[in-house]
């Protein structure tokens, strides 16, 4: 999920969205056609859609962005939630504001913190959240002008230090290119990684060396790259960006790369993996609708999404799915 999202594919099945500020229903089992499994989630005051799954670094917890209305509108919360589903644990962001935690890399194993975009002062900036509670959110970027999106935090790397990578546009111009940079956990050494083209949603990799995007490649056209931290050597993964590759995360081991993208029998968007060094890609879901914004698991076993029976864009909300990930592929 992007915060500032692009439609996919007008497609054809289209259901009713069924939802209450419970638990969210089952879609229709008629829409999939693999072995994915809702996570059903409950509590008082739960918003409209589920989205954005990121697990804990133990594979118990997943992290996930609860917006109030509908798909990507209103106000929304980053929420803590068991990885199996039940009654939501906590909130790590203000609920009168609008919080974004991207899918995949936003839980540091070193601090126990989640980190995550917000526009509860003055403008988006990035925020690092204790995942326990108890305490307020740290406010990492202060960039008078500029919106910070779909942070990513490192492991902590040889130097000692973590890394928080980020989508950038301009606060006048929203809807311009992005350009991703990196801070450091405590605010210092902001840097610019890339320019001129739109790069979005950067997430670390396990190791620390790389950093997964999506750019948009031509009109209506994105694919999956990695860039190289050290060299700055900018690699196309997907290669076939007609296909709309988006949503990127990485394997455990960080062979592989999940993401979501379309072909020529699928309606709007799923699941596939590829390994990082580019090749053959393995398709992961069967949906006749959205399967989007994946996060791996730590153990390398299961992949969480979001997932809707529809174009989400267009109408209703998602909610949040799991899948056994390909054999022996982590």
């Amino acid at each position: 999920m992007q915060k500032q999202t692009i439609s996919l594919l007008i497609m054809a099945c289209l259901w009713p969205v069924l939802a209450s500020t419970q638990v969210r229903s089952q879609a229709a089992p008629a829409c999939r056609s693999d072995t994915a499994r809702q996570i059903a989630i409950s509590g008082p005051a739960l918003g409209a859609s589920f989205q954005n799954p990121c697990f804990s670094p133990n594979g118990r917890v997943l992290a996930f962005t609860n917006f109030s209305q509908r798909y990507n509108t209103g106000k929304s919360v980053v929420r803590t939630v068991s990885a199996e589903g039940g009654t939501v644990l906590r909130a790590l962001s203000p609920t009168s504001a609008q919080s974004v935690n991207l899918p995949g890399q936003c839980w540091s194993a070193a601090t126990d913190e989640v980190v995550y975009s917000s526009d509860v002062v003055e403008r988006d900036e990035i925020y690092l959240a204790p995942a326990a509670g108890g305490s307020p959110a740290t406010r990492v970027t202060r960039r008078a002008g500029f919106l910070a999106w779909e942070p990513s935090i490192s492991p902590v790397l040889a130097d000692g230090k973590r890394w928080i990578v980020f989508e950038s546009h301009s606060e006048a111009d929203p809807d311009a290119g992005g350009e991703l940079w990196k801070i450091r956990s405590d605010g210092a050494e902001l840097a610019l990684l890339t320019q001129g083209h739109n790069d979005r949603q950067p997430e670390w990799s396990p190791k620390g060396d790389k950093i997964v995007f999506q750019r948009q490649v031509g009109e209506e056209k994105w694919d999956v790259f990695t860039l190289d931290v050290a060299t700055g050597t900018v690699f196309n993964v997907t290669n076939a960006g007609g296909l709309f590759n988006t949503d990127a995360s990485w394997s455990p081991s960080g062979n592989y790369i999940v993401y979501s993208s379309g072909d020529t029998d699928i309606e709007i968007a799923n699941l596939f993996v590829i390994p990082a060094a580019g090749g053959n890609r393995i398709r992961v879901t069967r949906s006749c609708g959205l399967d989007g914004a994946p996060g791996w698991s730590p153990d390398g076993s299961t992949i969480a999404f979001e997932s809707a029976p529809f174009d989400p864009d267009a109408q209703g909300s998602t909610t949040l799915w799991l899948i056994d990930a390909p054999p022996g592929i982590r």
